[in-house]
């Protein structure tokens, strides 16, 4: 079976397409994001959604970048508050901006494998060859350009299969999902930096990893709501660190 979890669209692809387009993970009882492997997958440290851990430490992580425009913004924003943050970049979004991702390791952070070229269709073949292709060239632009080796890969739409996994394994990687209950759909144009900061702040739970967008449209916003946030939840005790980091927390008091 494949899992095709769009940040727009969940959906199960299997015999058929059944796209349920709902604003969380849930269908009544049933939680569309669990793969029938997704528990194994997840005791064996293959994909991470969560860490379990009392420390007030949780992960910011940003897709779709590096923007040029916005990006910097949202360095800027982190700064500030001493925070660190993992950034999953495109491959060919990475190449155009390199500037950027040294500037990212310059401060602290942690770059992160979302593909070469982002594509959902490639993505949806289901082929190993192209699965591995969209990563190793990713993976070798990044190292190139930062001296980092990224140890984590986030597949666009948040696409899951057996062949994906079982190629992860093999290059000693992790699937870095996020925590369901902190998806803000911040890439929604016309969503306000309040709103964003406001559904984060409300869900916030030690060990969580927030999923959103420095490099979607609306971008700008949700740089908004990270400042929103880092000053209200640094406040309140929260620590923001990089998602190797927070996985490092695990069970730790």
């Amino acid at each position: 079976m494949i899992l095709l979890l769009k940040k727009r669209t969940l959906g199960f692809m299997g015999t058929g397409l059944f796209l349920l387009c709902l604003s969380f993970g849930t269908f009544g009882t049933f939680n569309v994001a669990l793969h029938p492997n997704m528990n194994k997958w997840k005791q064996e440290k293959l994909v991470i959604t969560m860490v379990k851990t009392s420390q007030k430490a949780v992960a910011l992580t940003f897709d779709d970048g590096p923007d040029p425009e916005k990006t910097p913004v949202f360095l800027d924003s982190l700064e500030k508050y001493n925070a660190h943050a993992t950034f999953f970049v495109i491959g060919n979004r990475a190449e155009k901006q390199p500037q950027i991702l040294q500037d990212m390791a310059k401060r602290g952070h942690e770059i992160a494998n979302h593909s070469y070229s982002h594509s959902y269709s490639r993505f949806s073949s289901n082929q190993t060859a192209i699965f591995k292709e969209e990563i190793d060239t990713a993976a070798a632009l990044i190292e190139k350009i930062t001296s980092q080796k990224p140890v984590l890969f986030r597949p666009p739409g948040g696409y899951l299969s057996d062949n994906l996994v079982n190629l992860i394994k093999d290059e000693q990687l992790t699937v870095a999902y996020w925590t369901w209950q902190q998806d803000s759909k911040d890439w929604k144009v016309g969503t306000s930096g309040t709103t964003i900061a406001n559904h984060i702040i409300n869900n916030i739970k030690p060990g969580q990893i927030i999923l959103l967008h420095d490099g979607a449209s609306n971008g700008l916003e949700t740089a908004k709501a990270v400042d929103i946030l880092l000053d209200k939840l640094t406040k309140e005790g929260y620590q923001f660190v990089t998602m190797s980091e927070l996985i490092k927390l695990e069970n730790k008091e």
